[in-house]
């Protein structure tokens, strides 16, 4: 193009010139021949001139339509491209912010609406254990699927042949395509529909659909390669999810046994200590003894109260969850209810801006707390205590304070560690990347520090 308009530049300039002289040169010969009066001269040499300004005029005119047509289909291809850009970008954002599923379909289903002719779209998640299909996610929201319901067997409609055989399928004639289910998308008007799977290896997880009412919808190159390349992504947010539910699972089973098991060691500790008391309290009433039986009748009751009370704070460790609302809230919840159950008064204080923790940081951060409100309760003879958050300059510190008599960390013997639950609140935190410290002191209370680091504010140490 550089060549071109150089060239174009040197015969606008020359061909004039060159003209206009020869124009000159051959007037001067019938001038000096005489053969033509003064104004045929004039009228001969303006005809010339106009036969020779008005093609090349044209010429001109031509070659910058040409330049002009060509410089618009390049800015519509850079248009289109750079809204194919935006596109990825989007569902690749959305991937990457985001490990919800849902959230994750419905930017990307709206971002391939929004940059192709498609009008609708859907993906369709294959479940491993039957392999039929359940709909994922459908856009625009409120609209039903294609195939009409939200479940399909294995090989039923266009998704469940797509899963079936790995294969894309592209029509342009929905309603005389007999493989197609759908009778709400024929009612519709829909002619065209491009369905193609989600893979990530040999394996099909998913297929994503998109429909349009027009038949020549869906039928350039360019918009196909975009809509593949999507679907590379979406399938490996699929996965990704998928990953992340499972590592949940995990934690969260894992976190169960190690409950049921701490429930079952104590539960049996007390069983055989109410064994060997009851045993006492039979043979000291037989030995006539019965104010040391009951004694052992007033520690056996203390007992019950103790385990009582273990009992109530393991349920309502179980029962808090933070999945379905933010950390924060759960545990403003997790605290007060801990007052209203232990008779202690207890806080819960938010300094500065909350950012969001991962599920794996929020997990352990919640069972820190769990346990160090537990210590207070069993060993501090506390009356008030402090659960903190204070977000600053990228990082997270949680405090667990009390009042009561404390104790001296240096003096703690090797045995002490798992009845305090420190060892355990140190790998917890370790586990997420945060460092743990201890502030105690005999008669000062007692204070549990955590200090998460916030990198890129997105809470995840």
């Amino acid at each position: 193009m550089g060549m071109n308009l150089n060239r174009l530049l040197a015969l606008t300039i020359l061909v004039p010139s060159v003209f206009v002289v020869g124009l000159s040169v051959l007037s001067y010969f019938p001038h000096r021949a005489a053969l033509f009066s003064h104004q045929q001269e004039h009228l001969i040499l303006a005809t010339l001139m106009v036969a020779g300004i008005v093609p090349f005029s044209f010429f001109v005119f031509q070659v910058f339509h040409r330049i002009e047509r060509h410089v618009m289909e390049q800015n519509t291809r850079l248009e289109q491209r750079t809204k194919e850009m935006e596109a990825l970008l989007w569902v690749e954002r959305a991937a990457n912010k985001s490990l919800e599923l849902s959230a994750v379909l419905g930017s990307a289903l709206e971002a391939m609406v929004g940059t192709t002719s498609a009008e609708e779209a859907e993906v369709w998640l294959v479940d491993d254990k039957d392999g039929s299909l359940v709909l994922g996610h459908h856009h625009p929201k409120g609209e039903r699927p294609f195939a009409g319901g939200a479940h399909l067997s294995p090989g039923e409609g266009y998704a469940g042949l797509v899963a079936s055989t790995s294969e894309r399928i592209l029509t342009h004639d929905l309603a005389q395509d007999e493989r197609f289910l759908g009778q709400r998308i024929r009612d519709s008007g829909f002619q065209s529909l491009y369905a193609l799977p989600l893979r990530r290896g040999e394996r099909v997880t998913g297929v994503l659909a998109v429909g349009a009412r027009d038949a020549r919808s869906l039928a350039s190159d360019e918009e196909l390669r975009l809509l593949e390349i999507m679907a590379e992504h979406i399938a490996v947010a699929v996965e990704n999810a998928r990953l992340h539910e499972e590592v949940r699972t995990l934690a969260v089973l894992t976190e169960r046994e190690r409950i049921a098991r701490e429930m079952h060691d104590g539960l049996a500790q007390v069983l055989g200590y109410v064994n060997t008391k009851a045993q006492a309290v039979k043979e000291l009433l037989q030995a006539g003894q019965a104010a040391e039986a009951a004694r052992h009748l007033e520690q056996l009751e203390a007992s019950a109260r103790e385990t009582y009370a273990d009992v109530r704070e393991a349920i309502l460790a179980l029962r808090s969850d933070t999945r379905e609302r933010p950390l924060m809230d759960g545990l403003r919840d997790y605290v007060h209810r801990f007052g209203d159950l232990s008779g202690i008064s207890a806080e819960f204080v938010v300094r500065g801006g909350p950012v969001p923790f991962s599920p794996e940081a929020e997990l352990q951060l919640l069972r820190i707390v769990q346990e160090s409100l537990a210590n207070v309760r069993k060993h501090a003879q506390a009356r008030r205590a402090e659960v903190s958050f204070s977000f600053e300059d990228g990082n997270c510190r949680l405090v667990v304070a009390d009042d009561g008599r404390g104790f001296d960390p240096t003096h703690l013997s090797r045995g002490q560690w798992p009845h305090f639950g420190l060892r355990s609140m140190q790998e917890r935190a370790a586990s997420i990347g945060a460092s743990f410290n201890l502030d105690a002191r005999p008669g000062g209370g007692t204070r549990v520090i955590v200090d998460i680091p916030v990198k890129g504010g997105n809470g995840r140490p």
